[in-house]
């Protein structure tokens, strides 16, 4: 039988680290191996942990922080950009930090145990969200993608729709005569002619045009493959409608509200264009995240690769034509960004900041990671990962500063005491409710 290699995160990382200094024998390299096979992500994980490698300095302080039962002083030597690409369970054991203000505070599992307080936090603790979702086909059955058996879904406008082991919709279009596709395909009509219709409650769009949604509840997340070959993350709490099939159209159009990041195919011919709250995405081919949570003071959009033009729409996404023309693409409050720039859509305006994008994405490398943010901005992020109602006692609490990053794979109690342990608040948990105590 295979081994629970995520309940064992010290061994790969051990292995990992043992491989990157040469001293893998060749039963931990099958070992190794067998995990890599596992699912794609754990093989990515070891390709890039190769490329930036461990340190033969961090391999020795490993055997030795081993041998004292404590991983302080190595979480701390893993550098950042290990650590946005290593498996989110990886990141969950190897560094946890939090800053306020100008004092620095490294959290270990030895802060969880101790006070009265703490142990009631770890007796009403509550476990983090996973891949959950629900596929809505365009006859309007609804599927539970946590109870479905992975394989075949569907078939709907000559494209199969399939789940896989690792948590993915994958569309793949097939051929009459035969054969398959995934990846982009050329549009066969103009450009300017309409796209993506307004979604007003049913499966088939104003054209006629068979669409799907995908949605993910508080405490889910999960990946899609679309039927052009982009692949879309979604974070909890959001929604994603779009065509069954891209093929015929003059442009790839989706609408999103929550979050979502994105690996767009390259296409000349069909322009990617994603709708959200009040504002319109278009790239050809791109990596891109965009947070529009309804909750949240504005729309943000975020670069990583290749350039994108975002343009604000007037009106509300319930009440605007969702049909796209290429003659309107761009209007006099468009902008253009580039990557490492984020741009913010707020009070009917576009501004634009350069930022770390790491930061933006971290949610989909299993991280919550913030620089001087609002506490109640982290909380509300809290509240969709976990599923969870939060009460501030006190009304100074929500604007006070944190900066830092937390796996997002552990227990709430990780992050809340983490919190605690820089001063800045306190946490009571009772059922899905977390007050937040001064």
């Amino acid at each position: 039988m295979t081994p629970e290699y995520d309940q064992n995160i010290d061994r790969m990382i051990y292995l990992l680290a043992t491989k990157a200094a040469g001293e893998l024998n060749a039963e931990e390299l099958s070992e190794l191996e067998a995990w890599k096979d596992i699912a794609p992500i754990n093989r990515e994980t070891a390709d890039e942990v190769s490329v930036h490698g461990f340190t033969a300095d961090l391999l020795n302080n490993w055997k030795q922080e081993k041998a004292d039962h404590s991983l302080g002083r190595v979480k701390q030597q893993i550098k950042r950009k290990n650590l946005r690409v290593l498996w989110p369970r990886i990141a969950a054991a190897a560094a946890i930090l939090l800053v306020v203000g100008a004092g620095v505070f490294f959290y270990t599992q030895r802060h969880l145990e101790g006070s009265a307080a703490t142990r009631d936090l770890l007796a009403n603790d509550i476990k983090p969200g996973g891949n959950k979702a629900y596929l809505i086909l365009s006859n309007g059955k609804r599927l539970s993608l946590s109870d479905v058996a992975n394989g075949e879904l569907a078939k709907e406008a000559g494209v199969e729709i399939t789940k896989t082991a690792d948590g993915q919709v994958i569309y793949t279009t097939r051929h009459p005569e035969g054969g398959t596709t995934e990846g982009p395909v050329s549009g066969s009509g103009d450009l300017s002619s309409p796209g993506f219709p307004r979604h007003d409650g049913g499966r088939v769009g104003m054209t006629g045009v068979a669409l799907n949604t995908i949605e993910t509840p508080r405490g889910g997340q999960y990946q899609i493959r679309l039927p052009d070959g982009s692949k879309v993350w979604l974070n909890a709490a959001s929604k994603l409608i779009y065509p069954v099939s891209f093929n015929g159209r003059g442009q790839r159009v989706v609408e999103l509200s929550g979050e979502a990041y994105f690996e767009i195919f390259k296409n000349k011919l069909q322009p990617f264009v994603v709708k959200s709250k009040n504002q319109e995405v278009t790239v050809l081919g791109t990596h891109f995240n965009i947070n529009s949570y309804t909750d949240e003071p504005g729309t943000k959009t975020t670069l990583l690769e290749g350039s994108v033009s975002i343009r604000h729409l007037e009106g509300s996404a319930a009440t605007r034509d969702l049909s796209y023309r290429r003659d309107d693409a761009r209007g006099q409050d468009g902008v253009v960004i580039k990557p490492g720039e984020q741009a913010l859509l707020t009070n009917n305006k576009l501004k634009v900041f350069t930022v770390d994008a790491d930061e933006a994405i971290a949610w989909k490398n299993g991280l919550f990671a913030y620089k001087n943010t609002p506490l109640q901005n982290v909380m509300r992020q809290i509240a969709r990962w976990y599923d969870v109602d939060i009460i501030y006692q006190n009304n100074d609490l929500p604007q006070k500063l944190l900066s830092g990053s937390v796996s997002r794979y552990d227990q709430v109690s990780g992050i809340l005491k983490a919190i605690e342990s820089t001063g800045t608040a306190r946490f009571k948990i009772e059922g899905r409710k977390i007050t937040v105590l001064p």
